[in-house]
């Protein structure tokens, strides 16, 4: 196989994607493909293309057309799909590529994925994405593992991305993000709780108070906003998260009490607003108004009263 030094393959071409093929394609150092399994679908696959387009990358009909040539590889796609997608790419990498996993796993799962890459030839680099994409794009801070994480991020950081080298040992780095998303993915879920409860009893402002009491320096009213907003933008691919940081605590010996907890709530905003998505045009500064919409999806014969 030919490498091309220049040529980058996107696999999963959903927000994470889409926002990367910009970034890369903005910087006039590389030529992006991508395949996602959208483009399998007759109704799907002509809004991805037109997106793919737009974002400055070529649209290929399978991830091996994709990875065809290509120096790095970027998987980037669910969580449940992630292990599946890198023993896949194992039959069409080869030596001199680099396959470089965003996806947001357990430490086990990242290893076993490096396992079946590796027997391909080509090196395997994992990455833990350590804040949300939108904000950030290309400058979103990402923590590399891996043996190839230097070489990765020689490559990559002419682009404008934010990497920094962690260990070489597959696992750590995923470990990191799995824990802080307990922490973040769970003030998540406890805020779209408190706040719905606190809503439906009329005492938000109450409760706004007393926690700018207790904790001054979080501005509850704007924070409250963002974190009920940030489930409702993406519960779904919050609660996969949140299953992964389970089993990565299940994998340390811990039984997991509130990770699932956590997944369960986001998973209910998300079947909410699957069936209502005019929730997500809500701004997060108008988070009663979101919580009220909730309040009336949950209790639908008290919103007709």
């Amino acid at each position: 196989m030919t490498i091309d030094p220049d040529r980058i393959a996107l696999i999963g071409f959903g927000e994470v994607g889409r926002i990367f093929a910009r970034g890369f394609a903005a910087s006039s150092r590389q030529s992006v493909a991508a395949y996602d399994i959208l483009l399998d679908q007759e109704a799907t696959a002509p809004p991805l293309r037109a997106a793919a387009a737009a974002a400055g990358a070529i649209a290929c009909d399978s991830a091996a057309a994709a990875a065809a040539g290509a120096r790095i590889v970027i998987s980037a796609v669910t969580a449940a799909s992630a292990r599946a997608v890198a023993e896949a790419a194992a039959r069409y990498l080869g030596p001199g590529q680099i396959f470089l996993d965003l996806n947001s796993v357990s430490p086990e799962t990242k290893r076993a994925s490096a396992a079946a890459v590796e027997r391909s030839g080509a090196a395997y680099v994992e990455a833990a994405v350590l804040a949300a994409v939108a904000p950030y794009g290309l400058k979103v801070p990402i923590l590399l593992g891996g043996a190839a994480a230097g070489e990765l991020a020689a490559l990559l950081t002419p682009t404008g991305m934010r990497l920094e080298i962690g260990s070489a040992v597959i696992g750590r780095a995923s470990a990191i993000k799995m824990c802080r998303s307990i922490m973040i993915k769970g003030l998540e879920a406890l805020a779209v709780e408190c706040f719905l409860t606190a809503r439906h009893y009329g005492v938000e402002d109450a409760i706004i108070a007393s926690l700018d009491e207790t904790f001054p320096q979080m501005n509850w009213e704007e924070k409250a906003g963002y974190l009920i907003g940030r489930v409702v933008q993406h519960g779904r691919r919050r609660a996969a998260e949140m299953r992964e940081s389970a089993a990565t605590i299940a994998e340390a010996g811990i039984a997991p009490l509130l990770a699932p907890a956590t997944a369960q709530r986001q998973d209910a905003v998300a079947d909410q607003v699957a069936t209502r998505p005019e929730l997500k045009q809500i701004a997060d500064a108008e988070w009663r108004q979101m919580a009220d919409a909730l309040l009336a999806r949950s209790h639908p014969a008290e919103a007709a009263d």
